[in-house]
């Protein structure tokens, strides 16, 4: 999951601890699909305009990059280990893209400020070395050469979040070969304490920071795609998390996103399972703890999700790129934690990330897609038709 998610504060387990608690948390599964909308829809967004990226855009995430109230768009392509930066041109399109080195094979993105300076930052997760890249940027949209940092194996994500509650923000990565996630606790200049390993579960695939258990502390959701959970480990205040707590969801759980999805003020979770084309919506009980799911059909091999509001209603809705038909999904929220069926949009071959944002400079929510089979970012432009403005977000 790449670039800040809604609602967030920022944002190997032994094997036979995860199976026990599994085996507990079984009986909260409780899924009836809603019917899925047919075909390619016109209304909230219009056709997508397709911009050159890098080889295999893997994770697209937006911000305003030079300080001048334009969302400028990021993806980080693992075909040739680079990220590239498109910047706003003022009239709703993107320059062509600056490249920058990162790593080999990254995986996932975020934004955000890592050198205390108001500038923003990117963080970069790179699955085939172990490490991290931080490029500082230098508020002209231009970034300085990489800050490499040593993680866990087989990096698979990261998210950029305060998770000591010192005011400066730190960089956590999950590892999918290790089933741990990397915390590296930042100094407010650029600098960062060696990794301190969390285990999470098999196979962590993506990762959310947010107040999910209701103290004011920051927590972490990562979704693991080797038992079909997400887990929710409770955080300490001090960048050290308490034991996770697995909930079930469907198979391959991809990614995450965390935002308030019921209208009561708490966060919930929203996860894409890429083994059989659904989302689970996992709802707060109030009490620190998560819901059943309930399951809704998206397209096939749903790779991200957002939580925002792309129909204008005030209501948090859902977007679903699917990378195995070349789509994307919006499931409209109807405020109760409960979802209408999906409209759909075409985006480019593979699509693997989505970020929302205003994009065009309207005041409308927009999307951008990476499209990991080719080279390629969509821009789908909002009509307007849901009536509502623009509120960011990416995953």
């Amino acid at each position: 999951m790449g670039g800040r998610e809604p609602g967030h504060l920022a944002g190997g387990r032994r094997t036979h601890l995860m199976v026990a608690a599994v085996s507990m948390a079984g009986s909260m599964l409780v899924a009836v699909p809603e019917p899925a909308g047919a075909g390619a829809q016109a209304g909230l967004f219009a056709p997508a305009a397709d911009y050159l990226s890098g080889h295999g855009p893997t994770s697209v995430s937006v911000g305003d990059l030079r300080g001048d109230g334009r969302s400028d768009i990021v993806t980080v392509n693992a075909g040739d280990g680079t990220a590239s930066v498109l910047l706003a041109t003022g009239d709703g399109t993107f320059s062509a893209p600056r490249i920058y080195p990162v790593g080999p094979g990254p995986t996932g993105l975020d934004i955000g400020d890592l050198n205390g300076d108001d500038v923003p930052d990117l963080a970069v997760s790179n699955q085939f070395n172990a490490s991290a890249t931080v490029l500082f940027g230098n508020g002209d949209g231009t970034f300085r050469p990489p800050l490499v940092l040593p993680v866990g194996s087989g990096p698979s994500a990261v998210a950029i979040a305060d998770v000591t509650g010192d005011g400066v923000t730190d960089i956590v990565v999950t590892d999918q070969f290790d089933g741990t996630a990397a915390v590296l606790v930042g100094n407010g200049h650029g600098g960062f304490a060696p990794p301190r390993f969390t285990p999470v579960g098999p196979s962590p695939s993506s990762v959310a920071v947010g107040d999910l258990t209701g103290d004011d502390v920051p927590d972490l959701a990562v979704t693991d795609a080797g038992n079909a959970t997400v887990v929710v480990l409770p955080g300490n205040g001090d960048g050290t998390f308490g034991v996770g707590r697995p909930y079930l969801t469907g198979p391959g759980p991809s990614s995450l996103d965390i935002g308030d999805l019921t209208g009561d003020g708490v966060d919930d979770l929203a996860v894409t399972n890429s083994g059989n084309a659904t989302v689970s919506v996992l709802p707060a009980t109030g009490n620190g703890g998560l819901g059943a799911p309930r399951t809704y059909l998206a397209g096939p091999g749903p790779s991200s999700i957002t939580i925002g509001d792309v129909t204008g209603d005030d209501v948090n809705d859902l977007a679903v790129p699917n990378a195995g038909n070349a789509s994307v999904s919006v499931l409209p929220g109807r405020g109760d934690g409960t979802f209408g069926p999906q409209l759909v949009y075409l985006a480019g071959p593979g699509p693997a990330s989505l970020a929302e944002g205003d994009l065009t400079g309207r005041g409308l929510v927009d999307m951008a897609v990476a499209n990991g089979r080719g080279t390629t970012v969509s821009v789908l432009a909002g009509t307007g038709a849901g009536g509502g403005s623009a509120a960011g977000g990416c995953g």
